[in-house]
């Protein structure tokens, strides 16, 4: 799944091309198949207008699926989704459209409408993050349906994913994190140490700024979930930080000082660099499970690591997905062993008494 282009700001699809001539504004273009659909300057004041449309495409038959993918895009539900997210269900609400757009809305009441949902997850099981992804926006699109009394009820609600992956104990070992920055660049190490102690996620650490530390707190909005998070500083990020250049209004860039075009871009760089490392069994999103387990490793409250990750309170339970739960109980049984060394030797002269 792609993002929109952090170089340009635009959805997936649509290019901006310089003009020829002098003085003249840029123009953009949205790319389907292998025709370009001009849509003016970005500046222009009905740029956005025109953007939408053309994402949009024409209204279809009232009363099929086709059509509410259509509203749905309008709707401030869908607006208020972050863009790359936007971008990202479109590429979904296309393959929907495909299999189903010409399907009245009404057909989706059906019981059977459940059966057909499965039976085109199955058919793209071969990726199973992908038909799992392509669910997600089906049942989103039809829990928007459903809210607004448009069906019955949710009929992909009760479809199951087919991926399950168990990473909590994909933790970053200090081994592991020593042979990463003896083997990358300057610019990926501060990478690392970054999602090591801020556990945010890729996409928001390539979009921070040098503006969004205060004094010593970083503070973003998470472009998945809008969820505004604050992380203290540490000893060792402050370090990093103070060391790295101030080259670019991003803070994670490029080995030439660029910002990274793409999160693919920054993801194969990094893929090269942990390979050279020795290391394969580790990603990057891992190092914010790494964050997550030792945090609560060190003491810190399930309230306080959501603090850090944008985590709801109302689901502090999702934090177990992320947290290796044996490395947890050594820690704290170390830290209590260290805290309590006199009540230990009180215990074992009991035990050593009763020897016969």
């Amino acid at each position: 799944m792609n993002a929109m282009s952090r170089a340009t700001g635009m959805p997936k699809g649509v290019v901006v091309a310089q003009s020829r001539q002098a003085g003249a504004p840029a123009q953009a273009y949205l790319r389907r198949g292998q025709r370009y659909l001009p849509l003016g300057a970005p500046d222009a004041t009905t740029f956005s207008a025109r953007l939408d449309a053309a994402l949009i495409g024409p209204e279809p038959s009232a009363g099929s699926l086709a059509h509410l993918i259509w509203r749905y895009q309008q709707s401030p539900e869908f607006k208020r989704l972050a863009a790359r997210t936007q971008d990202d269900y479109r590429e979904q609400l296309i393959r929907i459209g495909r299999a189903f757009g010409r399907e009245p809305l009404s057909a989706f009441d059906d019981k059977a409408a459940a059966q057909r949902i499965f039976a085109w997850r199955d058919r793209r099981a071969a990726s199973p993050r992908r038909a799992d992804y392509g669910v997600q926006v089906l049942k989103a699109l039809l829990g928007w349906a459903a809210g607004r009394g448009l069906v019955e009820r949710n009929r992909a609600a009760g479809i199951p994913p087919l991926y399950r992956s168990d990473r909590r104990y994909k933790v970053w070992q200090d081994k592991d994190v020593d042979a990463f920055l003896a083997a990358a660049p300057a610019n990926l190490g501060l990478a690392l140490i970054i999602a090591l102690e801020t556990g945010q996620r890729q996409s928001d650490l390539l979009s921070l700024r040098w503006s969004d530390i205060d004094d010593d707190v970083i503070g973003l909005r998470q472009a998945k979930t809008r969820q505004d998070v604050a992380v203290p500083i540490t000893a060792r990020l402050a370090l990093a930080l103070d060391a790295a250049p101030r080259c670019s209004p991003y803070i994670l860039v490029r080995q030439d000082g660029d910002p990274w075009a793409s999160d693919g871009g920054f993801r194969n760089a990094w893929r090269f660099y942990a390979r050279k490392a020795g290391i394969t069994d580790l990603t990057y999103h891992d190092l914010r499970g790494t964050f997550v387990t030792r945090r609560l490793a060190e003491g810190w409250t399930l309230q306080e690591v959501a603090f850090c990750t944008g985590h709801s309170f109302r689901n502090l339970g999702s934090l177990e997905r992320y947290a290796d739960r044996g490395a947890i109980a050594r820690a704290l049984a170390k830290r209590r062993r260290q805290q309590e060394p006199g009540v230990a030797a009180q215990d074992a002269r009991l035990l050593l008494s009763h020897d016969p």
